[in-house]
């Protein structure tokens, strides 16, 4: 483990990056999301093996990309080569990421979530306010690297209310299921040879979270149309 990066065998490394700028002025804390990890995940990977190794680079490169300010200072990527992708839509850079938010980038605008109505901070602050914590597990690795192929699970449990903003006065408001919530993906990730990441694609279906959470839709809530199947792009509008 010796030639291997911190980031690759300690899923809190980038958070000894004392003198990095953070956002909010501080290094975040991730007790609760680690404590809840723990006893939610459903998959157990081996300390040393590729599931495990994969699991704490992007569990770093999260951390990163949602606290960091300055993409100089993101040890997890390749800042000169990085870019984002979801669903073979636009590329991301990273500095479009760190504007826009995690959140914003992984989504996007469907009929049951508009990034473009929401900035870095409200869009963090509606997923926290509607989970206590929002938790990331590698479930299977298809292939080592440098191209690593995976599929993960996204879960935590809805415990406040959900609310929305689609644009044009209309909101998406529910309450809160006190469920679990939960969302799945394939990514497929290139990282370079000090196993930085330089492409990364995700391909998840971005309504299938928002649905479980707007479960309880409120009265006077707007109700979008929202199509289970996802649209092809090449198909005539």
């Amino acid at each position: 483990m010796a030639s291997l990066p911190d980031f690759m065998t300690d899923p809190n490394a980038v958070l000894n990056d004392k003198d990095h700028e953070w956002r909010y002025n501080r290094v975040p804390d991730y007790k609760k999301v680690n404590e809840a990890f723990e006893k939610e995940k459903t998959v157990e990977h081996e300390e040393g093996s590729l599931g495990w190794l994969v699991s704490n680079l992007v569990k770093n490169w999260e951390k990163e990309m949602s606290y960091k300010l300055r993409a100089d200072q993101i040890r997890t990527i390749n800042h000169e080569k990085y870019r984002f992708s979801v669903n073979g839509g636009e590329w991301n850079s990273v500095e479009n990421m760190l504007k826009i938010g995690t959140y914003n980038a992984l989504i996007g605008d469907t009929e049951l979530y508009k990034a473009s109505e929401a900035d870095f901070s409200e869009s963090h602050k509606l997923f926290k306010r509607c989970m206590r914590t929002f938790s990331w597990e590698v479930l299977q690795v298809y292939s080592g690297p440098p191209v690593v192929a995976f599929k993960w699970r996204h879960w935590g449990t809805m415990v406040g209310d959900l609310s929305v903003k689609l644009g044009n006065g209309e909101k998406l408001e529910a309450h809160a299921t006190n469920e679990v919530v939960e969302t799945f993906g394939v990514t497929v990730a290139k990282v370079n040879d000090k196993f930085q990441i330089e492409d990364l694609e995700t391909f998840y279906d971005p309504a299938q979270l928002m649905r479980q959470l707007a479960k309880n839709r409120k009265d006077g809530s707007s109700k979008p149309e929202d199509s289970n199947a996802p649209k092809c792009p090449f198909a005539p509008k």
